[in-house]
């Protein structure tokens, strides 16, 4: 019997809840529809509903009601909850513990939060939990859950306006500070608002212990390099001028002071720069001269921003563009709050001497060091904690130079900091290929000091070469090319006797490159060798042509052999570019030979083959541009178009319609010329009087980052 009404009551339970999913099926289309007055109509109709969950994940109506952005149609919907019961209805949670307060969070509304909140000032308040202080599932109140979604506004509401506690909000139950959620989830412009005024949130660390700074260097794609389009809008707000600026966060218009850190870093910078004038014996321009100065800048970055936010209105692309480089403005100048706050850097290793070691020979290893040996790599390979890097280290890592210049120029002693693997930011940027940050240094004279070191492992800056990660150049033979300038680049800057020094692996560093790089030799040989064979069979096939194309001169011959149009000035420009398409392409077979009959050495893509390989290419769409250009000639002699200008043009058109595709298709090989370009000028360098290269040298400060 108890089986029995165990059953009809399941039974009773699960066709009320099909009446009460079919009687919410309507509000919850109007919800998705945002059809936010049709909502409104159903629940005037059954208020009786107004508690009652929407969907599966236990939703009210108040929490629906919460995105329709109309804060009179929420004072109204609270309004038909009886006096009682309101409290009560307002504390209803989803089943991520969401209450209608977090949910008007999501949307940032300040009015439609003071018309939940005027409910809480009534009597009878003390029996519940403060609305303002309930945490969902992550811990979060609605406050931090306002940061987390970027709306500054609101923000600034409960913190200013009601004046609340911030050690109350400003962390979730797993201990992530409001500002680490904020930069996490890339909402700038709320870190900067949260910054100014908590600016002890800076030292604070989430649970990998890591502080918002080095979060901030953990995130290349934020500082990435964009179009300069908006940089003048920045040059002014940087000098001081308040403009407006897009809050990408709340999507409302708002102004951004500048920051008074920066303000004073840039008074004190033009302070210098009076004083070193005043030495020099410079005399000071006049002030009207200044202001008109500042007054044209400012105009003119105006001018600038007001046109590039116009395109940004009209094209998706240029909107996009506007948007990632106000994230990059803002979180630039997130760091330049953070970077004068950083001491980690303090927290140094020490860095040993440590001589140079030949390493021993073979009938010097036992078992029982080979033994040693692989226990200690499995030792390496089973550590599961990685070395934990200060900001300076990470961003030098993750190649963004913001981050270190800024770090470098508030700390300059910061540059010698060594990590727990003996370690200094020379070896982060030679380990990651980062060559910006090896620029920054080479530019401040630290090179050749920080190269002098030898880390944990008894490995140089050298070694750290062999590290392969992917090369930027298109093609196995071009990657190859730039790993070996990358070594030869570090090389010249090492201390001559540390080239032999020998690692805890008994390897030098150009043994320990040629063994991590010998797959990518193999690839390089492979593919230099079938793009060589497959272009020199259109060298010949175009060498071909244009030769019997020699034989077979436009417009035939007289009876006495000579040419018919032998005068005509375009015979003359057929006759040419014949004979120069004819020399280009037997010129580029002979350097596709000299590629297959090389055999294809480590070193020999250094300079060699990849030379021999771009005058290849360059000769060979030299040929094939003088064979059209031929081929052009023959039509206009042949069909006598030359008083026709338009279709003159057409036909050089279509005859340099393969000579575009060709280009268009090898145009990342023809980019990797640029290396031995600035090779060959480096190399007649070398050759000019050093006092004329003082002349011409522009003379560059040291730490002026």
């Amino acid at each position: 019997m108890n089986e029995e009404q165990a059953a009809r009551r399941k039974l009773e339970v699960t066709r009320q809840v099909a009446l009460h999913i079919e009687k919410m099926k309507r509000p919850y289309i109007l919800a998705k529809r945002y059809d936010w007055e049709g909502f409104r109509k159903f629940f005037s109709k059954h208020k009786d509903l107004l508690d009652k969950r929407i969907d599966l994940h236990h939703s009210t109506a108040f929490h629906y009601a919460a995105h329709c952005g109309n804060p009179e149609m929420y004072r109204e919907m609270i309004e038909w909850v009886g006096e009682g019961d309101i409290k009560r209805v307002l504390r209803l949670q989803d089943d991520m513990g969401n209450t209608p307060l977090h949910e008007v969070a999501f949307t940032g509304e300040v009015e439609m939060t003071k018309s939940i909140l005027e409910h809480e000032e009534e009597a009878g308040s003390d029996q519940y939990q403060a609305l303002i202080e309930m945490r969902n599932n992550l811990g979060e109140t609605p406050v931090y859950r306002a940061a987390a979604l970027g709306k500054t506004d609101l923000l600034s509401f409960f913190l200013e306006d009601l004046q609340l506690d911030p050690n109350i909000h400003f962390h979730r139950d797993d201990k992530m500070s409001i500002l680490h959620t904020t930069v996490i989830d890339q909402f700038f412009g709320t870190a900067l608002w949260l910054l100014r005024r908590y600016d002890y949130l800076a030292h604070e660390k989430e649970d990998n212990d890591l502080t918002t700074l080095q979060l901030l260097a953990k995130m290349p794609s934020t500082f990435k390099m964009l179009p300069k389009f908006q940089d003048y809008k920045y040059y002014s707000q940087s000098n001081g001028y308040n403009t407006k600026r897009e809050d990408l966060e709340s999507g409302r218009n708002n102004i951004n002071e500048s920051s008074s850190t920066q303000t004073q870093h840039e008074e004190s910078m033009r302070e210098g720069q009076k004083l070193e004038n005043h030495k020099k014996g410079k005399k000071e321009s006049p002030t009207t001269q200044r202001n008109l100065s500042a007054w044209s800048t400012a105009v003119f970055s105006w001018l600038w921003y007001s046109m590039w936010k116009l395109l940004a209105k009209e094209w998706k692309e240029i909107d996009k563009l506007w948007r990632k480089k106000e994230m990059h403005n803002l979180a630039k100048e997130l760091v330049f709050l953070l970077a004068p706050k950083d001491y980690s850097w303090r927290n140094t290793a020490i860095a040993r001497d440590k001589t140079v070691s030949m390493g021993r020979s073979q009938h010097e290893e036992t078992p029982k060091e080979k033994k040693s040996e692989q226990e200690e790599e499995k030792k390496q390979e089973g550590a599961s904690k990685p070395t934990a890097y200060t900001p300076l280290l990470m961003a030098a890592c993750n190649g963004i130079t913001e981050i270190v210049e800024l770090i470098i120029h508030f700390h300059p002693h910061s540059i010698e900091h060594v990590s727990e693997d003996e370690q200094n930011i020379l070896y982060m940027a030679v380990k990651h290929r980062q060559k910006e940050i090896y620029r920054i240094l080479k530019k401040l004279k630290m090179v050749r000091s920080l190269a002098g070191k030898i880390d944990k492992d008894n490995n140089t800056v050298l070694h750290y070469t062999a590290e392969f990660q992917g090369g930027s150049q298109p093609g196995y033979a071009m990657q190859l090319q730039e790993e070996l300038h990358w070594f030869d680049r570090i090389e010249k800057r090492l201390p001559y006797h540390y080239t032999v020094h020998k690692n805890q692996k008994n390897q030098t560093a150009k043994q320990l490159f040629v063994k991590k790089h010998a797959s990518l030799l193999k690839d390089a040989r492979e593919w230099i060798k079938e793009t060589a064979q497959s272009c020199s069979a259109v060298a010949v096939l175009v060498a071909t042509v244009v030769f019997a194309a020699a034989y077979t001169v436009p417009g035939g011959t007289d009876d006495g052999g000579f040419p018919r149009f032998l005068h005509h000035p375009i015979f003359l420009v057929f006759t040419i570019m014949d004979i120069v398409a004819l020399v280009g392409s037997l010129a580029s077979v002979i350097m596709f030979l000299s590629i297959l009959t090389s055999p294809c050495e480590m070193w020999d893509f250094r300079k060699s083959l990849p030379r021999k390989l771009m005058a290849g290419f360059a000769l060979l769409f030299f040929s094939m541009a003088t064979t059209m250009l031929a081929f052009s000639a023959t039509i206009l002699i042949n069909i006598k178009l030359e008083g026709n200008t338009w279709t003159s043009t057409l036909t050089y058109c279509a005859a340099f319609f393969p000579v575009c595709i060709f280009a268009l298709v090898q145009f990342p090989l023809f980019m990797a010329i640029k290396g031995c370009t600035r090779s060959v000028i480096r190399n007649l360098k070398k050759i000019v009087p050093r006092f004329l290269l003082k002349l011409v040298k522009r003379k560059k400060k040291l730490w002026d980052i």
